[in-house]
């Protein structure tokens, strides 16, 4: 959490500081606050993190919006806000208090422990702990004028893009070096050690592509037609894997796992959103952030062109505005949007 309380004061100006809680604010002794804290705005949001697994708790990663942030108007101030805090901005404009819940399963809590070793994480486990904070960010950066529409409630295949662009943050050394130490002698990662990794995470990197796209067909059969129409989700994944199996065996008789994918329903007809929005971060990230992972102008100008917006703003001119693609963020350009963002996909995979 230090490290990225550092990537954010370095891109936006904005930083982590723990707080106590009341009693009864947080449902488990291992939940931590964070407050968000601007160096124009003061106090922005309020995070809670519950870090740790646990029995009884989701294992699944997430990020919840308690409460988004709105505009809040002259005629609303008079009114009992319900314990509703408020963010004054540098414009004068009043906002509401952005509060989120980061909630991940690492192994080891504080708690259980038993010594003086803090929790570790794996290195997926960071990946994972960056994809999360995405969300968060887009909750605590976002300003609209009402709240259906803050931070990610936007369009479902482009909410994915911040929380993927962070994956790229967590493998840069530039932004490694502001927190990836040894805990008990405190020295840097080193860069071999480094370099050896992220050539590790490459290894079979495109069959991980294929199984994506294939989930992304699965969930376009499943909804493309009437609701009841499809008998047997199973019949219609091993059709697919028949068709398109990069190895023996395809579908394997007798199993049906795809009935414990909740992605199928939780994203509905819109699963492809993942690969979309990794061919659009991986664009953003070597456009954008690259050269100077820590950049301040490279933060601002995201955060202006994008994470702002939340769902109040067509998507793709976020995201033509960020990359100077005034085709793509022209409504002309509709017809060939999907096709050009799918075509940076595909030199990326063959690099």
């Amino acid at each position: 959490m230090q490290g990225l309380s550092r990537l954010f004061s370095h891109l936006y100006g904005v930083r982590f500081a723990p707080a106590a809680t009341a009693p009864g604010e947080v449902w488990h002794d291992d939940v931590r606050r964070l407050d968000v804290l601007s160096d124009t705005d003061g106090h922005i949001a309020v995070v809670y993190c519950d870090l740790f697994q646990r029995a009884g708790k989701n294992p699944n990663p997430a990020h919840f919006t308690v409460r988004c942030s709105r505009e809040i108007l002259p005629a609303d101030i008079p009114h009992d806000n319900d314990g509703m805090a408020t963010a004054p901005s540098a414009s004068g404009a009043l906002y509401q208090l952005p509060t989120i819940a980061l909630i991940c399963d690492f192994s080891s809590s504080p708690s259980t422990t038993g010594t003086n070793t803090p929790p570790l994480l794996a290195f997926h486990e960071v990946t994972t702990l960056f994809h999360e904070m995405g969300h968060a960010i887009h909750s605590i950066l976002g300003r609209t004028a009402y709240h259906e529409v803050a931070g990610t409630r936007c369009a479902t295949d482009f909410a994915e893009l911040p929380s993927i662009l962070m994956e790229h943050f967590a493998h840069s050394p530039a932004v490694l070096a502001l927190f990836a130490r040894h805990h008990a002698t405190d020295a840097p990662l080193p860069q071999e050690l480094l370099r050896r990794r992220m050539l590790a995470s490459t290894h079979l990197e495109h069959s991980e592509t294929y199984q994506q796209a294939l989930l992304a067909l699965l969930d376009q059969e499943l909804h493309a037609g009437p609701p009841m129409e499809i008998a047997s989700s199973t019949r219609v994944y091993a059709q697919l894997e028949a068709e398109h199996a990069l190895l023996a065996p395809g579908y394997v008789p007798g199993t049906a796992w795809q009935g414990f994918f909740t992605h199928l329903f939780g994203y509905g007809g819109l699963y492809y959103s993942y690969l979309l929005d990794k061919a659009i971060a991986d664009r953003v990230w070597t456009a954008v952030f690259a050269n100077d992972p820590l950049s301040r102008d490279a933060g601002e100008r995201y955060r202006e062109e994008v994470l702002r917006w939340g769902g109040a703003r067509d998507p793709w001119r976020c995201v033509g505005s960020l990359l100077a693609r005034e085709d793509l963020a022209e409504e002309a350009a509709v017809a060939g949007r999907m096709e050009e963002v799918g075509r940076w996909g595909i030199k990326e995979q063959i690099k």
